[in-house]
């Protein structure tokens, strides 16, 4: 058994990020057919414990502590720092070093290990947050509220599971930025959401389409693009010969926190409304679409087709779900999307059904990413 699990170590030591993913699947597959209905469902009935636990020792640092201690710390010297009752730390622990989230040395003793690392990050943590305290009621309505609609499609975003497990109203996107206990924790796990992940500006040609524009041509306009880090990418990558304007489009209170002296543009203004930016080389969308229904996504899309020039093109950077053996980490955010926004992720025929619709055609898929299957979606004038 050892030099098989070396061997696999080693496979894992030389592998690209694509095939390191394979790798983990397959060991995933093998796994799953040696399980018994016994191993199966113990596994099942018991996801919800992990990041339940999980909150629990985020709350009380405990992957903090156990981090920045230079020796094995014990069970003892966590809960004298935390406060918390001695044995209900020690339970914790326990816990969390038989699911690989710490390293057990001795009785009562842990050390961190890669997991408790990424466990201490503090945008890590606020992704365990964001899931366990908004997410999570969404996914314990998702039952009744399908029963109670009849099993209908979701594609509202003021009616979906979401605003039966919060008791609210009103969109998540209304919601959120109104929890000052959820929002910071929202912007932290968006920060790192696709860290170490693939770019696309490794895939797509953009200097194909920033090359012989006019000086006061925009090149790109990236559409409710936050703070800007995807421009600020493209800034860098471009050479400093081209120097046309990139500019960043947000909300005014978005807009505020954008850092200075990146080499792009911000501007304050609502997707919902007219592009004001007439003309650009390339717009930019990313994320933007898995966030709505279709008849919302075509008004959003319609107001970028309004401003194109003949030359333009439009920039979806989303993932393209496949017809076939589609990942669970893509299937499970379109289960997401549905349950929080009354949204989806789409496939190849959806998005050219939806990009149809808002008088625009699908010029090229550029694939980025292979277990999300992230695409850089271009499209033309219709």
């Amino acid at each position: 058994m050892e030099p098989l699990i070396s061997s696999v170590q080693q496979l894992a030591e030389q592998a690209d990020e694509a095939q390191r993913k394979k790798l983990i699947d397959t060991l995933n597959g093998l796994a799953l057919s040696i399980e018994s209905p016994q191993d199966m469902m113990q596994r099942l009935l018991y996801l919800h414990v992990y990041i339940s636990v999980a909150r629990v020792a985020c709350d009380l640092q405990i992957f903090n502590h156990v981090v920045d201690s230079p020796v094995p710390i014990a069970a003892s010297d966590i809960a004298a720092r935390t406060g918390a009752a001695p044995n209900l730390v020690a339970r914790i622990l326990r816990y969390l070093a038989s699911v690989g989230a710490l390293t057990e040395t001795q009785e009562d003793t842990y050390t961190a290990n890669k997991t408790t690392k990424t466990l201490a990050n503090p945008a890590w943590q606020g992704a365990i947050y964001h899931n366990f305290d908004f997410a999570w009621p969404c996914f314990l309505a998702l039952p009744e509220f399908l029963k109670e609609t009849g099993y209908k499609d979701i594609n509202d975003p003021t009616h979906c599971p979401f605003n039966k497990g919060h008791n609210s109203d009103k969109s998540a996107f209304e919601w959120l930025p109104q929890q000052p206990s959820l929002f910071p924790k929202f912007n932290q796990y968006m920060t790192i959401q696709r860290d170490g992940m693939p770019k696309w500006l490794d895939k797509f040609p953009y200097i194909n389409y920033a090359t012989g524009v006019a000086n006061d041509r925009p090149v790109f306009v990236d559409i409710g693009g936050g703070v800007g880090h995807q421009s600020a990418l493209l800034r860098e990558a471009l050479p400093d010969s081209i120097t046309n304007p990139i500019i960043v489009q947000d909300l005014e209170a978005v807009v505020a926190q954008a850092p200075p002296d990146t080499g792009v543009q911000h501007m304050a203004h609502d997707f919902w409304q007219p592009q004001p930016i007439k003309g650009a080389r390339m717009y930019y969308m990313r994320n933007i679409m898995h966030d709505w229904p279709d008849d919302k996504a075509a008004i959003i899309l319609r107001h970028t087709r309004d401003a194109m020039g003949p030359d333009s093109v439009l920039l979806i950077d989303e993932m393209v779900v496949p017809k076939t053996g589609a990942h669970w980490q893509a299937t499970q955010l379109d289960m997401m999307m549905m349950s929080v926004l009354g949204a989806c992720e789409r496939s190849q025929s959806q998005w050219e059904t939806l990009m149809a619709s808002a008088g625009l055609k699908i010029k090229q898929f550029h694939q980025y990413t292979k277990s999300l299957n992230d695409c850089i979606i271009e499209c033309e004038l219709l």
